[in-house]
């Protein structure tokens, strides 16, 4: 969906190329142009910013963490069905699961992760295994780790 817009904003661009080439013949160039550049202006955006509905879903799990954290598991749990090949969302899902004292599920969870790495942020990947050591421990997630 993304690439139609993309697509969509270098059409924009090309239509006003176009009118502005022939700018001096047609008597509503500038607001043609106007509205070129605005429809050019809005694909871009909309094919550049995050709106998938999944990171709605991790956005309101991690609003809802320290007041809810059953409804933040069920945000990162509808997160994941949605966008399986976000990654990162599994570390998220394993904090709050940590967090409610399930440290088998939290472990599973970080467990999947650390076993498709490949394209994370090297930094994450280590968060990670961090993570996973503190609950094989036992331990429990304090508020400020999250």
């Amino acid at each position: 969906m993304r690439y139609y817009a993309l697509l969509a904003s270098v059409f924009a661009l090309l239509v006003v190329v176009g009118v502005l080439v022939s700018a001096d013949r047609l008597p509503f160039a500038y607001p043609i142009i106007g509205l070129g550049l605005l429809t050019a202006g809005g694909a871009v955006a909309y094919a550049v910013l995050p709106v998938s509905t999944a990171s709605r879903y991790q956005q309101r799990a991690l609003a809802h963490l320290r007041s809810h954290p059953e409804s933040a598991l069920l945000d990162l749990t509808r997160a994941i069905e949605l966008d399986a090949n976000d990654r990162s969302l599994l570390v998220d899902r394993a904090r709050v699961y940590r967090l409610l004292g399930r440290h088998r599920e939290a472990a599973a969870d970080l467990q999947a992760y650390l076993r498709h790495t490949r394209g994370e942020p090297p930094d994450r990947v280590q968060q990670a295994r961090t993570l996973l050591e503190r609950v094989e421990a036992g331990g429990g997630l304090r508020q400020w780790e999250f």
